[in-house]
């Protein structure tokens, strides 16, 4: 039995006129404009970030999600998901040309990204970021427990906060950046290195960017593979994931359209765009491909497909100056459903029975992709690479179907994917339960250039996850960060385009009922800092203005209110704080996760090379052993202080130092943790609970499991951390979650 689901229109456009089209490239196209206003419409963002790569233990709580899960590669990233680097793990992440590098014990949260901004949140251990480029009007943004830094030229920053949270180090190894704290804005140029203490800029230590480390090292090797990419000739580096085309295929010209991009594995006779890999709900764009082959990303999220001789062939389009726009799957859907529509039903035979399926196939070359709902003219033009004039002076009807099957790649043979719709809705591999159709049903069928018009049920938001046994340290998760925006609240938990089809009636039988999320957390609106200079902050985020930040100098901001300037977990007493002293001439060398760094790190083989940027002469490198950064105040209960010792590195006398005991923390602020935020309520339509089947993972590669112990080929450190855990930290507590099940 054919299934198909109708949607009740409020109001049809009846005003159908003409689009004056200027001339562009050959392989774009003049579109009909959408129906939604400029100024009513809410624009997805064009850009998101991608994890493509991770050694080791990489755990991910996606926004709206209760729980973490370990990463997978393709997914993409977008505002209010948090990641988390395990003990001995690494990871690499980029959001469009700008390269994020994480260390191990490392805590990261995307605050905000979009088309203008790049606002992260790093509450423990050590972030890389490259910027390889930073247009007018841009920010880079990254917040941590001492300061909000914010670059303002292109370059290389790196962040070290410590495991407590009680002190950042910032690297500048080229570029410059701005850093605010209470009040005040401190300015570094390449080739400087400051300690951070408490939240007014006050700088522990100062000088010299020391030479790189082993960390480093494997980030000139990251860039360098950047750097030498075949691929950016082609492909904008504004796209994430060109770099990966390089080993995974070949370019060629094709006289109609261009260079276009052939996948090794397009030589197999059964491979097909988008048929390896799954579906999962991602706000505000809905239904998003995310595809098994480590190359996976841009040629599935960027420019469209085209068969060519006897292969696929991936047409990226030309390569232009304007910021290339991100879209969750550009494919076409047998049945219709386009742009959000109700038709989108085929039927499958599935167990000796009829059943309803979802089918689709990619896109070709003039072809356009059409959003869910609620965007704009000028969004549409840039997602689909169009230049189009007169859209303000225009109504056209958003007539999404195409009822004549023009689309080039619809009869070629295999391209067409047809999936069981509990397999599509619960996110579960596609190549294993793919179906085939008759001509019968792909000559009758409407297509529909777009999204099917389905509710999210909950497997949708975790399809192709698998649960972690341990996510990020409840305590560095919830800390207070300096910045100077207020976070952005997710799409998540907001999404409107999830409400749209759930009261449309978009729903698959037997699946589980549809889940909408409209409850925005408390911790994006609970003010704090009431009575002080600066205005009320939401929860964990301490804003300071811009506009107001006075400029300060080597020795930072004076030390005042210590109690309320020191960012524990723990209140201490006044009288413990350390006072500002004079700035040392050789900064302590920026530790991983304030821990002394390894002498060697085999995770990739090093790099003897020094950055362009170190011409400067540099003072001798401080070793450590077992010691982190020097605390701003003395150290309670467990922790014993030791006098000052002289320590030598490469043979040349040192400063004597204050070091820590080599204790465990204490206890009290290892479980004193602030009360966590409460959870958003998560409407379900009606109180029936939802019908999960199992998933099966056995077929498909598997994210690696956390590790018990350094890999093989990782040389063993010659002291335990005394910040490291032997186990596996336990979630993020939940405090304040229920669930209000109420009929939609």
């Amino acid at each position: 039995m054919k299934v198909s689901l109708r949607r009740t229109h409020a109001a049809v456009l009846s005003a159908i006129a003409l689009l004056a089209v200027v001339p562009m490239p050959g392989w774009a196209q003049s579109v009909p404009s959408p129906t939604a206003s400029a100024a009513s419409a809410i624009d997805p963002p064009g850009r998101v970030a991608r994890l493509n790569y991770f050694d080791g233990s990489v755990t991910l709580e996606p926004a709206g999600a209760t729980d973490w899960s370990y990463a997978e590669l393709n997914r993409p990233l977008t505002t209010g998901d948090q990641l988390w680097v395990d003990s001995g793990a690494r990871g690499e992440l980029h959001a469009g040309s700008t390269a994020l590098r994480l260390s191990q014990q490392t805590a990261l949260s995307i605050v905000d990204i979009d088309d203008k901004n790049l606002q992260l949140k790093v509450t423990q251990g050590t972030l890389s970021t490259r910027v390889r480029a930073l247009p007018p009007g841009q920010t880079v943004e990254i917040d941590t427990p001492n300061v909000a830094m914010q670059a303002s030229s292109p370059g290389e920053f790196r962040v070290d906060v410590a495991p407590d949270g009680n002190s950042t180090t910032v690297t500048l190894r080229s570029g410059t950046a701005n850093l605010y704290g209470d009040g005040g804005v401190f300015q570094m140029t390449a080739g400087q290195q400051v300690t951070f203490i408490g939240v007014n800029l006050q700088q522990q230590a100062g000088g010299p960017a020391p030479g790189p480390d082993a960390f480093d090292q494997w980030v000139i090797s990251r860039d360098r593979l950047e750097d030498g990419s075949a691929s950016a000739r082609y492909v904008s580096r504004e796209i994430p994931g060109y770099e990966d085309l390089d080993a995974n295929g070949t370019w060629r010209s094709d006289p109609n359209y261009g260079e276009v991009w052939v996948p090794t594995v397009a030589a197999t006779a059964q491979w097909a765009p988008y048929h390896q890999g799954h579906w999962t709900w991602i706000a505000p764009w809905g239904w998003t491909w995310i595809d098994d082959a480590p190359w996976g990303f841009a040629p599935f999220h960027y420019g469209r497909w085209a068969y060519l001789g006897n292969a696929w062939a991936w047409v990226p389009g030309p390569v232009v100056v304007a910021q290339p726009v991100y879209a969750p799957a550009l494919v076409a859907f047998v049945g219709g459903g386009g742009g959000g529509g109700s038709h989108w039903g085929v039927d499958l035979a599935v167990g000796g029975a009829v059943g309803v399926g979802v089918a689709w196939f990619a896109l070709g070359p003039h072809e356009p992709w059409h959003p869910g709902a609620g965007y704009s003219p000028s969004y549409y033009n840039r997602v689909n690479n169009v230049n189009i004039t007169n859209v303000h002076n225009t109504t056209i009807v958003n007539n999404i179907t195409n009822v004549h099957n023009t689309y080039i790649n619809q009869r070629v043979p295999g391209a067409i994917t047809a999936v069981p719709a509990d397999t599509f809705v619960h996110g579960q591999q596609v190549a294993q339960a793919s179906r085939r159709l008759t001509p019968q049903q792909i000559g009758g069928a409407q297509i529909g250039a777009g999204t099917p018009g389905i509710a999210p049920v909950r497997g949708s938001f975790t399809g192709g996850l698998r649960t972690a046994s341990a996510g990020a340290p409840a305590m560095a998760m919830q800390r207070q960060v300096v910045a100077t925006r207020a976070p952005v609240v997710p799409a998540a938990y907001r999404d409107t385009l999830a409400q749209h089809f759930a009261s449309s009636g978009g729903r698959v039988a037997g699946a589980g009922e549809p889940i909408v999320r409209t409850t925005v957390p408390a911790s994006f609106t609970r003010p704090l800092n009431r009575g002080g200079s600066a205005a009320p902050s939401p929860q964990g985020y301490r804003l300071v203005n811009r506009e107001q930040a006075r400029p300060v100098g080597a020795q930072g901001a004076p030390a005042r209110n210590l109690e309320a300037n020191a960012p524990r977990e723990v209140a201490q007493p006044t009288q413990a704080a350390h006072p500002a002293g004079p700035v040392q001439q050789r900064a302590p060398l920026a530790a991983e996760n304030g821990a002394p760094r390894p002498a060697v790190e085999n995770h990739e083989p090093a790099v003897q090379v020094q950055r362009a940027v170190q011409n400067e002469p540099q003072a001798p490198r401080q070793e450590q052993a077992m010691h982190a950064p020097p605390a701003p105040q003395q150290e309670q209960a467990m922790h014993a202080p030791q006098a000052p010792r002289q320590e030598q590195a490469m043979h040349e006398p040192q400063a004597p130092r204050q070091e820590q005991a080599m204790h465990a923390p204490n206890a009290q602020q290892q479980h004193a943790a602030p009360e966590a935020a409460p959870r958003p309520q998560e409407h379900e339509v009606q109180h029936a609970p939802p019908v999960e089947p199992p998933v099966s993972h056995a077929e498909r590669p598997q994210p690696a499991r956390p590790p018990v112990q350094q890999e093989a080929h990782r040389e063993e450190q010659p002291h335990p951390r005394p910040e490291a855990h032997s186990e596996p930290h336990p979630p993020a507590a939940k405090g304040g979650e229920h669930h209000d099940e109420q009929p939609k």
